[in-house]
């Protein structure tokens, strides 16, 4: 049995690895060059965890409130594209009261989670391209932003497997561990450390300060995501990543790190700290 699991676990590893070094490359190239690879492959994204947010709380069916889900997401998305960001919160805005109207008749917490679902993911895309189209600097914060997720989740994987200990969030999450949680904050603080000093000239503790913070949040949008699966009793958004599972469950870390990163700038841009 310890054998059968061993090799389980081996198989699954160079299965993540594989779908990792075949996606990498694509992704990369995108956020690298920009327009129109990179808006084209948040709109994939957004469309896929759209789609597996809805088979989540739908039972894995995808009903009324799921193309209302979509389409919401796709408007604003659109929008954004053309250069006219209050029509993208008008497509929100109206979204969301859609959804809440369509899926009221369907469970207490049904039009909580929809909802839910549809902040995150909007959040997530509209301010990815936001930050890509940040002046100046938008490609070296993008490049940042995505290494400091996938490190984070790297680490908690690998420093979670190799050292183990309690359980960071046992009812939520049972493979993630405090070691694996520190293990994320230690990669992403030395990555940012580097990038952002080198790429950015910001200070070394303010690099520090940041990529700790952002881990924190990617390791919090990841419970997060868990939190609303292990709700539905789901493992896996979908089988869209061999390894991974589905877009949600490899981007799941991004879902609160983009939004406030996005926040962030545009205070600084405000002068306001």
């Amino acid at each position: 049995m310890a054998i059968s699991l061993h090799k389980r676990k081996s198989r699954n590893l160079r299965l993540r690895l594989t779908s990792a070094l075949l996606l990498a490359p694509p992704v990369f190239f995108a956020v690298f060059f920009g327009d129109p690879w990179f808006k084209a492959i948040v709109f994939a994204a957004a469309l896929a965890m759209s789609w597996e947010w809805s088979r989540i709380c739908c039972g894995a069916k995808f009903d009324i409130c799921g193309w209302v889900l979509t389409l919401a997401i796709i408007g604003a998305l659109s929008a954004m594209v053309l250069g006219m960001p209050g029509l993208a919160v008008f497509f929100m805005a109206f979204g969301a009261i859609s959804l809440f109207v369509v899926s009221r008749g369907k469970g207490r917490q049904k039009p909580i989670n929809m909802l839910l679902g549809m902040g995150l993911i909007a959040g997530f895309a509209l301010t990815s391209l936001w930050i890509r189209d940040y002046p100046a600097r938008g490609r070296e914060l993008m490049i940042w932003l995505l290494f400091l997720v996938w490190l984070t989740d790297i680490g908690g994987y690998f420093f979670g497997r190799a050292i183990g200990g309690r359980k960071l969030a046992p009812k939520i999450s049972p493979n993630k561990t405090w070691s694996g949680f520190f293990g994320g904050l230690f990669l992403a603080s030395c990555w940012s450390g580097y990038w952002l000093t080198s790429s950015i000239s910001l200070s070394l503790v303010l690099a520090l300060i940041a990529g700790v913070g952002i881990s924190a949040l990617a390791q919090l949008g990841d419970l997060s995501v868990s939190a609303v699966k292990r709700r539905y009793g789901v493992k896996d958004a979908s089988g869209l990543i061999p390894g991974h599972g589905g877009m949600l469950d490899r981007l799941d870390g991004m879902l609160l790190t983009a939004p406030t990163l996005a926040v962030v700038l545009f205070v600084v841009d405000r002068g306001w700290i």
